[in-house]
């Protein structure tokens, strides 16, 4: 099981540019937001990890609401009943906000991540 927490910024170590980090995002090392000619474009490791074999599950979820909790719970629970049935790889993405490396509120953190991440990594079940 890999729960992977995407905030698209590297917030535990200064707020530098993530491989998750959007299109024209600002960060320590992307003043300017990222760049794709510069950058690169924000991988989708979900779906990446969808298209392999011996992935059983694979989903994106998020905490920002009290339903996002419980799908959340959900998919965890699920992640790590798959293991114990040998089944495969689960993968499970969590949206989540950096509103001190954003530099925000948490309110406002919650109503960017909710207009800009989860358009870009929208949530659900891409696999199993």
């Amino acid at each position: 099981v890999v729960i992977f927490i995407n905030n698209a910024i590297y917030g535990m170590t200064g707020g530098q540019m993530a491989p998750t980090t959007l299109l024209g995002q600002v960060t320590a090392t992307t003043p300017y937001g990222r760049d794709a000619k510069l950058n690169g474009f924000p991988m989708k490791l979900t779906e990446l990890l969808a298209q392999l074999d011996g992935t059983c599950y694979v989903t994106r979820q998020s905490v920002h609401t009290p339903a996002n909790v419980r799908k959340a719970k959900a998919a965890i629970r699920k992640a790590f009943e798959n293991a114990l049935a040998g089944k495969g790889l689960s993968f499970v993405e969590m949206v989540s906000t950096c509103n001190s490396g954003w530099k925000m509120s948490p309110v406002d953190a919650n109503k960017w991540m909710e207009e800009n991440l989860v358009p870009f990594y929208p949530l659900g079940d891409i696999k199993g």
